[in-house]
């Protein structure tokens, strides 16, 4: 009985050290299979991290060229609106002082009606001035006519006081009018100044070289 019993005693211990080693493995393997589970679920939260932080990077990037965008486009739009006024500003400082020079003048006016005569080229014109200078150029004007637009009819009509000089000349009819009054040539000049002040400011092969 006793030899029976330490056979089946060793057996059962080899039975049992054999599974407790079956354990052993199944438990090892399933450590592992769970370390690696972990180890690619934070793999997988780093490169989330990763982007995450990549894409707030690039959208405060895009945040700060933007309001840099605008800043400078702010201060280009000042000063773009500072030198046309100081442009035009000029500008009116001399055709007001041109109206103080009675016979320079009249032969501004007289250049006027020569340029509107040729652009409308039938029939007779009205030359539309301000009172003031109806008055000032009445006592010449039959010969200013003569100069400026020979063998045509030219009849005097005023414009509002409004109107600060210049003439606006058009024909009979009202269908055609040139207006080389002081306001319509100073709304003309506006573009013409822009041009000129966005040539100044971005030369041509800098806006080349920049497109």
């Amino acid at each position: 009985m006793s030899q029976l019993t330490e056979k089946l005693e060793g057996l059962l211990q080899a039975q049992a050290m054999d599974l407790a080693e079956r354990h052993l493995d199944r438990g090892r393997q399933t450590s592992e299979q769970i370390l690696a589970e972990v180890r690619a679920k934070l793999h997988q939260l780093e490169e989330g991290e990763e982007m995450r932080f990549q894409l707030e990077a690039e959208h405060l990037c895009r945040r700060i060229m933007q309001s840099a965008h605008l800043r400078r486009d702010a201060e280009l739009d000042r000063l773009r609106w500072t030198l046309m006024q100081g442009v035009l500003g000029e500008v009116r400082l001399k055709l007001k002082n041109l109206v103080d020079e009675p016979e320079h003048y009249r032969t501004v006016l007289s250049r006027y009606l020569a340029e509107a005569a040729q652009q409308i080229p039938d029939g007779a014109l009205v030359a539309e001035l301000n009172p003031r200078d109806i008055e000032s150029v009445r006592s010449h004007w039959d010969e200013l006519v003569r100069q400026a637009a020979p063998g045509r009819e030219v009849r005097l009509a005023a414009l509002p006081d409004s109107v600060s000089g210049g003439m606006r000349v058009g024909n009979e009819a009202g269908t055609r009018r040139i207006d080389n009054t002081f306001e319509g040539r100073l709304v003309r000049m506006e573009e013409e100044i822009l041009g000129a002040i966005m040539d100044t400011l971005f030369p041509s092969n800098d806006r080349s070289a920049s497109a």
